[in-house]
């Protein structure tokens, strides 16, 4: 799938997305060991890792400002009802899921691809982050409020 595909789909429903914009998107959606096999080549290609930083933060608060809002829950249980819905196995089921396909959009080195088919070979830490860091970018670019629309809907509905 394309990347301007990609984002025009189901959750982000961005159309229009300028240059500058998609090259956010691009690195958010680029593993390490692309880049480093890149770099191998003199090639300068930026990882997820930074925007994963951001993203996983962005997450964590909108989760726990729904989870404060939404519940009566003592500190301890609110806490373990986070960590429930934002640790990496649940993130990428939750992205299966709801059919975002982040695998096909992800941009991984050879040593994560099927040798016969080429195609990507993700485990679930990788979705995750790479999800992560695409809410980072939709964070930056679009604001809060657009990355909490996208977080409740594949998150807390």
């Amino acid at each position: 799938m394309k990347l301007r595909e990609f984002l025009a789909s189901y959750p982000f429903d961005r159309r229009n997305v300028t240059d500058e914009e998609l090259k956010m998107f691009d690195i958010a959606l680029t593993h390490d060991s692309y880049a480093n096999e890149e770099a191998s080549r003199n090639m300068i290609v930026g990882s997820y890792e930074r925007l994963e930083f951001l993203g996983d933060a962005v997450m964590d608060m909108i989760v726990c400002e729904h989870i404060y809002r939404n519940t009566d829950l003592t500190e301890g249980a609110m806490t373990e009802l986070k960590k429930e819905i934002v640790c990496n196995k649940n993130i990428s089921l939750r992205i299966i899921e709801k059919e975002v396909d982040i695998d096909g959009c992800l941009r991984v080195g050879e040593g994560h691809k099927e040798k016969r088919t080429k195609d990507n070979i993700v485990e679930d830490i990788m979705r995750a982050d790479a999800f992560e860091a695409v809410i980072g970018a939709v964070y930056l670019l679009y604001g809060t409020d657009e990355a909490r629309r996208i977080i409740n809907d594949i998150f807390l509905k």
